[in-house]
């Protein structure tokens, strides 16, 4: 497909690298020359220096003729307005990132009456990524399918663990609940286990589950942490409103440390509820003097991702048993999981490229139906979501008549309200939601797991 994408920053970029990888025809529009003139080198793509709203950027760019339009500049009102343009000139699909906390009410109306077909707002992504952490505090990870009622969590597991020397096929002797193993790192090897897998001390596993049995498997497998009750936050960003919403919300105490005195006031005016300090949160005298170490959890959300990951060493240390922080340079998330294995980890740009992805690989096979979209260990595996309708090939068929790809899994199927963790005799049914576990593999459609 052809697609024209506005906005060359760090989210520009990551997509800019992902799509070109699918063989997409990529073309880039930023201001910055610099900026252009690296994405040309770097990934081989057509490059124009100007106004992404611009008439005539968009025309010489060859927007009327693209399959898919995507505004991800560091302007709101430049990607809406870039989008519109798009529109009117005839570009296929319209996606925006649309930041401000001010249109956080608005996005379903630019959606419907501005042409807009796809709209992101990665702060508040992330915010529920963090949300659904502190709600699981024993995983790493938690990213969530049908509508919230599956979840696939990532743990480490610790040396002393119970599950260390256990064959994957004697778990369920272990924890007596609904789940199925469905990734695992180890030595930076990422694979899609078998059932005569035996687990170590410091493997990263991947299950899926219904929700309500989370509890329950990491109760099971000793990684049962208190329920959290408090949380502090460091930076007042966006995701910090949108998170300190969620969680006064869900009934959580939250207190938010941010240097900058307006916007420290915006915060108390906008959050009921909420204890907002104007200090440095980086200064460790000023968190002691505000409890940090009597807070369940302790969450860095500065702009500064080295910033973000000191102040979770500093919280560990002061005995806070749960940590997660804000990071999106990929060397550095790759350090933490080695430092802090227990600390979670988010990305925002990788929570944009995941919904991006997915739409672009759904619009470019018509039969894909992909519902939801993760990337996964380092981007080396994916979680994928799909509706099985009447016309696909695995319809009507056990898993164990289907000739699957290698490292590849059917992790989970949602049928109604019923969750179900497959087995060879699990028939897969039109209007099934399919949750598929790939490893070095990429799909677009149920028809592509198979051989």
């Amino acid at each position: 497909m052809k697609i024209i994408i506005c906005g060359v920053g760090k989210v520009g970029t990551n997509l800019i690298k992902l799509l070109s990888e699918e063989n997409h025809d990529i073309t880039v529009i930023d201001a910055d020359r610099k900026a252009v003139e690296a994405a040309v080198n770097d990934f081989d793509v057509i490059g124009f220096c100007g106004n992404g709203a611009s008439f005539p950027i968009q025309e010489e760019a060859g927007v009327s003729n693209c399959d898919v339009f995507i505004a991800v500049s560091g302007s709101d009102e430049l990607n809406i307005m870039s989008c519109m343009v798009a529109s009117k000139i005839g570009s296929g699909k319209t996606v925006a990132r649309v930041r401000n906390t001010d249109y956080s009410g608005q996005l379903l109306f630019m959606q419907n009456k501005l042409g807009i077909d796809l709209l992101i707002n990665p702060e508040f992504e992330t915010a529920q990524d963090i949300a659904r952490i502190v709600e699981f505090p024993a995983a790493t990870k938690i990213e969530t399918f049908a509508k919230g009622r599956i979840d696939l969590a990532e743990i480490t597991v610790p040396k002393d663990s119970v599950l260390s020397g256990l064959v994957l096929s004697d778990l369920r002797k272990v924890i007596d609940a609904s789940f199925l193993v469905c990734a695992a790192c180890r030595d930076d090897e990422v694979f899609v286990p078998s059932g005569n897998f035996v687990v170590e001390g410091g493997d990263k596993l991947y299950f899926t589950a219904p929700r309500r049995a989370l509890p329950k498997i990491f109760k099971a497998i000793g990684l049962e942490k208190k329920k959290i009750r408090s949380v502090m936050i460091i930076g007042g960003s966006r995701t910090a409103f949108y998170l300190a919403k969620h969680l006064i919300k869900a009934g959580i105490t939250v207190k938010i440390i941010e240097v900058d005195f307006d916007r420290a006031s915006m915060l108390e005016s906008k959050l009921e509820g909420c204890s907002v300090v104007c200090g440095d949160g980086t200064d460790p005298e000023l968190l002691a003097e505000e409890g940090i170490s009597n807070f369940d959890a302790v969450i860095g959300l500065t702009q500064i991702d080295e910033e973000n990951i000191i102040l979770c060493m500093h919280a560990e240390k002061q005995g806070v048993k749960k940590t997660a922080c804000k990071v999106n340079r990929d060397p550095l998330a790759k350090m933490v999981e080695g430092i802090l294995p227990d600390c979670s980890v988010v990305c925002p740009k990788q929570g944009v490229a995941d919904i991006i992805l997915r739409y672009v690989r759904a619009i470019d096979n018509a039969d894909g139906n992909i519902l939801t979209l993760y990337k996964i260990l380092s981007d080396r595996a994916e979680a994928t979501e799909f509706l099985a309708t009447e016309n696909s090939a695995v319809v009507g068929k056990s898993i164990k008549e289907l000739r699957l790809k290698k490292n590849l899994i059917i992790a989970c199927v949602s049928r109604g309200r019923s969750v179900i963790i497959p087995n060879g005799d699990t028939e897969i049914l039109a209007g099934d939601s399919v949750i598929v576990i790939t490893a070095d593999r990429k799909i677009s459609s149920l028809a592509d797991i198979l051989e």
